[in-house]
């Protein structure tokens, strides 16, 4: 397996949920902006394996985390639907 950032997946699978309900630009240029500005705002998690995939994920689960990653995401939907690439 090569080495992934979990938090990757973890935001991406975050962020399909919350623009399912919004009504904001959803092209692939303003999900990677949105994607790219939530991964800078938190800690990645490197794995090499998929046991190290399932710790990490049951880590991100943790309550903290999750608040923290929702945070992340929701301020990269508002700063991005902003100024959307379309616009």
């Amino acid at each position: 397996m090569a080495v992934i950032n979990v938090m990757e997946d973890i935001v991406r699978e975050r962020l399909d949920i919350f623009l399912s309900g919004m009504d904001c630009c959803q092209c692939e240029i303003c999900k990677g902006d949105m994607m790219a500005m939530a991964l800078n705002m938190l800690k990645p998690k490197y794995v090499n394996s998929h046991k190290g995939e399932l710790f990490s994920r049951i880590d991100s689960s943790k309550y903290q985390n999750t608040v923290d990653i929702d945070i992340a995401v929701t301020k990269a939907i508002a700063t991005v639907s902003s100024s959307p690439h379309r616009s």
